[in-house]
């Protein structure tokens, strides 16, 4: 029986809370517990845990002193507003502010950034959020609540001819309103659970609006809020950030700047670490575990983390393209893809297998007892492959056909680029390989010049309204294919605004069942990301996705 790894869920009810900015910053834990839904078994470690989350320094924090990071991600450009690729989050992150975060020690508990309070309507439609005063841009212009209106107005309802790539955790606003200069008001369609989760997604940086209106987008400007202010950036070599002497929180930052270096091959990552060139490997650019526990024992006062994200590696069909508007074509593929043979392939085993929609161990993923009984995900494999076979001859295949398989050219998705390739061959479809970098896949993927891609996918949050609303809905930019279900559109609508969590539940696994049915999309691989520090970094804790926590307000170095 495969067994997963149990998570935390996230808070469902509506949550009225208050906050005020600290160090670090805190407020009441949400009223609403989670929702008690039936959860798979745990599955046990395959290997000696390694070191458990740090707990916050008895020391006192110093100030000064540079921290120095290893990423592997190139930058396409700076505008998170329309970008998915997960390497940009890590540099910008500390240059901007958002509304709400996560309390970095729990992550299901809301506290405010920009916000020192808000309430919510007893209807669960109003959001009402009171700024803090007297926070500034790093240009020195105050940030008023017209900025956070024209930012959230910007990912909700994108101006014509851009992609706004969180759109879809957007689709219950209904409109955004300034009331003064420290309140925004945000009024919903209908109630979302999980609206403040999405009000404190990392991704959503408020950029100085008067920049953004001047220049059109922030492809090529960095100009936020946040505890450190852009410095320099070299193409494919560093983007360094220094102290914002100005920065809202008194106190804050400890550092007096951020040094992050692209190094795209791995083991030139690994030695700069090693003889602390670099201090820190974060979650985008982490080792495998094993890679981990050899380091570890070379070097004891190196710290790890590990996090399984919501983050996925994708073989998807444009289904707007022959034959793969075919539901035959794709069910075919659905049944001869081996995930488990894919999770050995793929980042040297290191990764989770693609067993379900929902993040593995999340209440809201289908039960283990039905999940592998469906097609595709059952043992042997041998009458799944005949079974495709059957299906692509009644589509008009007997002998197969040729296609060309879109991937990129980092290591995980190249190797699983490859694993499709021969898993495609024993059906009887050739594909040829065509390797691109992420800022081109990701142009392509938008625009849907492709005709099937695999692809290393990241949805904002672990929540439904995420992971199904941003991969399947058809207004999501990143539904890549072009697919949509209208039944799907209900049900996702029937779980968005539902309260009670068993109703959400029951629409929540439907929508999966028809996504597994209707196939536009396969996932190879659930993403296990780790990072990597040396133990005089201290006060910093890893996101629970790769998404999450790169703020660096309360990191400090005991040198």
């Amino acid at each position: 029986m495969r067994k997963y790894f149990l998570l935390q869920v996230t808070a469902l009810g509506l949550l009225t809370a208050s906050c005020a900015p600290a160090a670090p910053p805190t407020g009441p834990a949400p009223t609403t517990a989670p929702p008690k839904v039936e959860t798979p078994a745990t599955r046990p470690a395959a290997a000696p845990a390694l070191s458990p989350t740090p707990k916050p320094s008895a020391d006192q924090p110093r100030y000064g002193g540079t921290l120095v990071m290893a990423s592997r991600h190139k930058i396409p450009h700076f505008d998170m507003h329309q970008e998915v690729t997960t390497g940009i989050i890590l540099p910008l992150a500390p240059t901007y502010s958002n509304l709400l975060q996560p309390d970095p020690r729990d992550e299901n508990r809301i506290i405010g950034d920009l916000a020192r309070s808000w309430e919510i309507s007893p209807d669960g439609r109003v959001y009402t959020l009171r700024l803090n005063e007297g926070v500034k841009f790093h240009d020195g212009k105050p940030l008023t609540s017209e900025d956070v209106k024209f930012n959230l107005d910007r990912v909700a309802f994108p101006p014509r001819g851009m992609v706004s790539s969180r759109k879809a955790l957007f689709q219950a606003v209904e409109k955004i309103e300034a009331p003064d200069p420290l309140t925004a008001r945000i009024t919903l369609k209908n109630p979302q659970g999980s609206f403040l989760q999405i009000l404190a997604f990392e991704e959503t940086f408020i950029f100085a609006s008067h920049v953004l209106k001047q220049k059109g987008d922030m492809k090529k400007d960095v100009m936020g809020s946040g505890p450190f202010k852009f410095a320099s950036y070299t193409p494919d070599v560093s983007f360094k950030s220094v102290k914002n002497p100005d920065y809202f929180i008194k106190g804050r930052p400890y550092l007096d700047g951020i040094a992050i270096y692209i190094v795209v091959d791995e083991m030139a990552r690994f030695a700069a670490l090693r003889t602390k060139q670099v201090l820190m490997v974060p979650l985008v650019a982490g080792p495998t575990g094993a890679q981990a526990r050899e380091m570890q024992k070379a070097e004891p006062k190196l710290v790890v983390q590990d996090r399984l994200a919501p983050n996925v590696t994708t073989m998807i069909f444009n289904t707007e393209k022959e034959p793969w508007n075919d539901i035959r074509v794709r069910q075919a593929v659905n049944l001869a893809i081996d995930r488990e043979a894919g999770a050995k392939v793929i980042r040297a085993g290191d990764y989770f297998p693609g067993y379900g929609y929902m993040l593995p161990g999340s209440p809201w993923a289908l039960p283990e007892s039905e999940l592998m009984a469906l097609p595709g995900f059952r043992k042997p494999k041998d009458p799944d492959v005949a079974e495709a076979r059957k299906l692509l001859a009644e589509a008009g295949h007997p002998q197969g056909f040729k296609t060309t398989v879109l991937t990129s050219t980092t290591v995980h998705a190249k190797e699983a680029g490859e694993f499709s390739k021969s898993e495609l061959a024993k059906i009887g479809i050739t594909a040829d390989m065509q390797l691109v970098d992420t800022t081109t896949i990701t142009d392509r993927m938008f625009k849907g010049s492709f005709e099937v891609s695999v692809f290393a996918d990241s949805a904002g949050l672990e929540d439904p309204d995420s992971l199904l609303g941003e991969f399947y809905l058809a207004s999501s930019p990143k539904n890549y294919g072009r697919w949509s279900n209208a039944e799907l559109e209900r049900l996702f609508a029937v779980q968005n605004s539902a309260l009670d969590a068993n109703k959400r539940k029951e629409a929540v696994w439907e929508m999966q069942r028809i996504v597994h049915r209707e196939a536009p999309r396969i996932i190879f691989t659930w993403a296990k990301w780790r990072a990597i520090w040396w133990d005089e970094i201290k006060d910093w804790i890893p996101g629970s996705s790769v998404k999450r926590n790169h703020k660096f307000q309360d990191v400090w170095l005991a040198r």
